[in-house]
């Protein structure tokens, strides 16, 4: 119900002509654009706030175009236009969209009907806007619910796994509909959920850079906000779920890259008031790093199916099936959040989307825009009352689909019309728009600066690479210390043993452009882009590229102008990483090491290799600073404290040799020196890796 009169509203309105917001009951406001010095638009057919009129005019307005829309299942479906001039029933301007100023914050009006409808004056104020969306009143309207899983692929049992177990998701595909084709528009996590937030493309809103704007203030274009403010005033109570069910704790990540406020209303849909509608989102931290085994389901890596891209290595085979162990404990979390959802009888209520943030934290998965790194599962359970035509329960589609489709395609299941500026399309129900390419794109991701931007349709992946002249697996402390399987495959490549797909990934270039048939090629590894036989479709690919950077005004073509200072301490020498507190260098045949006294100082090396009793030996010296410690890694045990031996560390400035024995209860996959918080440097002659009876595994002389 409208909280003020329509008819004295619209009266008011005319007859005083000055433009403002008019507090409609789920809270629709006017889009204004300054047409001509007497004439205004205004778009009824858009429930968002837009820029408020004194940005979008210069003055007062002498005349009023009211346009609405209306059907007899309160769905909008067209325009209907009036023009009044010196009170005075007109024709409508048979092009005014040319009168429109441009951009996505301006609150421009896409579509124009050449069926327009004069009215007089009087019939225009006594029109009525209830029916012009259901979203007027809360009744019978959905609650929503994202469950939103990180560094997810496609992996689980509904899309063909054979060896993992995840029944509660297997039981959401069943019941909901399943979409095979759903890709996100970063393969990182701060990017793509900027960009799901907005449902804009972080290269267009300036978000494409990885932790970006952390400290600068930095604000999302004019026009541009988080996409619950128009569920907030549309009446919705929006959460991001802290306590989402018994033993089940919401990470309540936002990782925006930009600044914003009043995202959400609250930490649980339990604070909304009664009857009230909500959206909330669950976080789930799974299937990020560090993983985690699943004692109930234990995965045997003999039975699983490596990517050709891979070695099949043992210790590549174990990192795999801790991660699908770890999307198995996904599944049991998802599992109890539904039940919480039957228990309190909402289930009836609530539509469930649940997805991924970008592809697996492995190689080429994560951070890269080959299928591992942005492909995502996607479901959508609707309750029977709010299903849209052409929505089928079990159903499969194989549709192209966006994350920033789902942020419109929510809005649109909660009766609020997308804004005009959105980027995301509507992929469900009245208004569906199929799509016949994706876009995604990668910027720099920690310290690691690149660009690669890539554009996939149903049979073709197009990946361009801005910076061929750097390899793929150029420095990044986060992924070299904490991927096994990179590991592997960097230590098989120094000795020789790796080859094919695995072997050009390690490659110290990379092709300018890559194209792959993804029909003949679902595991992109024999690059067409130089082969005449697809001139024509590398061709096609690239004018799709080059019209969406134009377009789009893809922000990744400027530098960035700083190095974020949580990136500044990231240094490897021979492997040897620092993240925080310290960095390292390599001078004079040593490995130095400057710490600033900070907490949590360490010094860590990536080296597979299988377990047992095992000793670390290194040449050291320090004025100063001491080594307090040393922990390891296994792949199946990632970070337990248990796994820790103290260190005797004398720093008298003397060069000593230290031997640290420790016991490797399977594969090792990390080696981590820790320091104490003490300002200035150790250097290091030599560290080596050996057995309990004396045989050498690794040596690093640092010459």
């Amino acid at each position: 119900m409208l909280l003020e009169s329509t008819s004295a509203t619209v009266s008011r309105l005319l007859d005083s002509r000055v433009v403002s917001q008019m507090p409609l009951g789920n809270r629709l406001a006017l889009e204004l654009v300054r047409l001509a010095a007497n004439t205004v638009w205004v778009d009824y057919s858009r429930p968002r706030i837009s820029p408020g009129p004194e940005q979008l005019l210069g003055g007062s307005a002498g005349g009023l175009v009211v346009t609405s829309t209306k059907s007899g299942t309160n769905e909008f479906r067209g325009s209907v236009f009036e023009y009044f001039r010196n009170d005075k029933s007109v024709p409508l301007p048979s092009r005014p969209a040319a009168h429109h100023p441009t951009g996505p914050a301006c609150g421009i009006l896409k579509s124009w009907r050449e069926d327009t409808m004069p009215l007089t004056r009087r019939e225009a104020v006594s029109l009525s806007l209830g029916a012009f969306s259901r979203s007027a009143t809360a009744a019978g309207r959905p609650n929503i619910l994202w469950l939103i899983a990180e560094d997810l692929s496609p992996d689980l049992a509904c899309y063909g796994n054979r060896v993992v177990h995840t029944p509660n998701l297997d039981r959401l595909a069943r019941e909901g509909m399943r979409f095979t084709n759903a890709f996100v528009t970063g393969p990182v996590c701060s990017a793509s959920r900027s960009a799901i937030a907005t449902g804009m493309y972080q290269t267009t809103i300036g978000a494409h850079n990885h932790r970006s704007h952390r400290d600068d203030g930095y604000r999302l274009p004019q026009g541009v906000e988080p996409f619950t403010r128009y569920l907030q005033r549309a009446g919705y109570h929006t959460s991001n779920v802290i306590n989402a069910a018994p033993g089940v704790r919401g990470t309540g990540k936002t990782d925006f890259n930009f600044v914003t406020e009043s995202v959400f209303d609250g930490k649980d849909w339990s604070e909304r008031r009664k009857g009230q509608p909500f959206y909330a989102q669950v976080n789930f931290s799974e299937t990020h790093r560090p993983f985690r085994r699943s004692p109930e389901h234990p995965i045997d890596p003999s039975r699983i199916v490596l990517p050709p891209y891979y070695p099949d290595h043992p210790s590549v085979r174990k990192d795999w099936a801790m991660y699908l162990e770890t999307l198995q404990n996904l599944d049991v979390k998802v599992g109890k959040v539904l039940a919480r959802l039957e228990q309190e009888g909402l289930a009836e209520d609530t539509i469930v989307f649940f997805f991924g943030d970008h592809g697996r934290p492995m190689p080429r998965g994560k951070q890269f825009l080959y299928e591992g790194g942005i492909r995502i599962p996607l479901l959508v359970r609707i309750p029977a009352k709010f299903r849209p035509a052409g929505y089928k329960p079990g159903g499969v589609s194989d549709a192209l689909i966006s994350a920033i489709d789902i942020t419109a395609t929510t809005l649109k299941l909660a009766g609020v019309e997308p804004p005009a500026h959105m980027e995301g399309r509507v992929f469900l129900g009245p208004g569906a728009q199929r799509r016949q390419f994706i876009i995604a794109a990668r910027d720099r991701c920690d310290e690691t600066v690149d660009r690669i931007r890539c554009v996939r349709t149903q049979r073709f992946k197009y990946i361009r690479n801005f910076f061929p002249d750097r390899p793929y697996t150029q420095q990044n402390v986060y992924k070299d210390v904490n991927y096994p399987t990179l590991a592997v495959m960097r230590q098989l490549y120094e000795e020789g043993k790796l080859s094919g797909a695995a072997a050009a990934f390690l490659a110290p270039r990379r092709p300018a452009e890559e194209l792959y048939d993804l029909q003949a090629d679902p595991h992109e590894t024999r690059n067409l882009a130089e082969d005449p036989a697809h001139r024509r479709t590398l061709e096609q690919m690239r004018a799709i590229l080059d019209r969406w950077i134009r377009e789009t005004g893809d922000q990744g073509q400027y530098p960035e102008d700083r190095v974020m200072p949580w990136d500044r301490d990231r240094t490897e020498v021979d492997g040897w990483c620092t993240q925080s507190g310290c960095r390292a260098s390599k001078q004079a045949g040593a490995l130095k090491v400057r710490l600033s006294g900070d907490k949590n100082a360490r010094l860590e090396r990536a080296f597979v290799t299988s377990g047992g009793d095992m000793a670390l030996e290194f040449r050291a010296r320090s004025s100063g600073p001491a080594l307090t410690g040393l922990s390891w890694s296994l792949i199946t045990d990632i970070r337990n404290p248990q796994n820790r031996c103290p260190i005797q560390f004398v720093a008298d400035g003397q060069w000593r040799e230290y031997r640290i024995p420790f016991q490797a209860a399977d594969d090792l996959a990390i080696l981590t020196l820790e320091f104490a918080p003490t300002a200035g440097e150790i250097e290091f002659d030599w560290i080596r890796l050996k057995r309990a009876g004396g045989e050498v595994i690794k040596v690093w002389d640092f010459a």
